[in-house]
């Protein structure tokens, strides 16, 4: 689960979501006015300056140098998961969201799925009091109401945590875990696995993970080397991958069914068309959903 103190992917990731949101409503992939709060007052000053065409161009056009792909894999995977969560909820049964390490996503407040939904958010302490803080002073924040469970996995694991109430009958759930990519975590995910699989036939979850490859042979990846380099200085390590070719055997060991499994190549062409062959970088971040068999 989420490391102390808070991994710096969850401050890139609101940031990209903020710079998406500046962009016109007829072109956006999503809206969150909300992930700007997350950002430091002088990338708030950015982001509101992104509102204009080519000074979003330019901010992007940085990212792309510095990170290759990272900000349109980020934001197509974000609304690739949000169209599951939606579709699962409205078409599935769905009516409970747990998000694992849920660090500054905004899912709860963002999405509106239609329906009555409890959303639970479990992650460090720390991070999460920081979280509420911060939320409790956006303007227009709609109401809903959140659970979040306390839990520092590197002391604790879920089923020490986890409420009897949200094991209820009348609850049918999907799991979401952004953040596969280290040794740590990977132990972590055979926990998590086996307490998701203790849920009742229907249960999904969604994960996303870097391909096994591309630790292996770094250059054959467009831009690893340097986004790999800023991992480190910004203090994570992504040391942990898996192979697309074992996955299916691997949660069929969890007694989960694969639906899903893509890289940033897929998503993108999802949902950035003939636009998406122009992108490279990240192909090898993938997202998985699963299904309790």
């Amino acid at each position: 689960m989420s490391r102390f103190p808070a991994k710096k992917s969850g401050t890139y990731m609101a940031a990209f979501r903020a710079i998406e949101n500046t962009k016109p409503e007829n072109e956006r992939l999503f809206p969150d006015p909300f992930a700007a709060a997350f950002l430091s007052g002088f990338y708030q000053t950015v982001i509101a300056a992104c509102s204009i065409s080519f000074i979003r161009k330019i901010v992007t056009g940085c990212i792309q140098f510095r990170w290759p792909g990272s900000f349109t894999a980020a934001v197509a995977r974000t609304k690739l998961i949000d169209d599951m969560i939606l579709h699962a909820v409205r078409s599935q049964g769905i009516n409970q969201v747990i998000i694992l390490n849920a660090s500054y996503d905004t899912r709860p407040h963002r999405l509106n799925a239609g329906v009555p939904l409890h959303y639970v958010e479990m992650d460090h302490p720390v991070l999460q009091r920081s979280k509420q803080k911060i939320l409790s002073k956006v303007v227009g924040l709609p109401v809903i109401h959140v659970d979040y469970v306390q839990v520092d996995m590197n002391q604790q694991q879920i089923s020490d945590v986890f409420p009897d109430l949200f094991y209820g009958e009348h609850y049918k759930t999907l799991f979401l875990w952004e953040g596969l990519t280290t040794l740590a975590e990977a132990q972590q995910g055979e926990t998590i696995f086996h307490h998701v699989k203790k849920f009742r036939p229907g249960t999904q979850i969604i994960f996303t993970y870097a391909e096994k490859a591309v630790l292996e042979n770094p250059t054959a990846f467009h831009g690893f080397v340097r986004i790999n380099r800023l991992l480190r200085r910004a203090g994570e390590n992504w040391d942990f991958g898996m192979c697309p070719a074992e996955l299916h055997a691997y949660l069929e060991s969890h007694q989960l069914q694969l639906h899903y499994d893509g890289g940033a190549a897929d998503y993108r062409a999802k949902y950035f068309g003939a636009k998406s062959r122009q992108m490279k970088g990240y192909e090898y971040f993938r997202v998985v959903r699963a299904e309790v068999k």
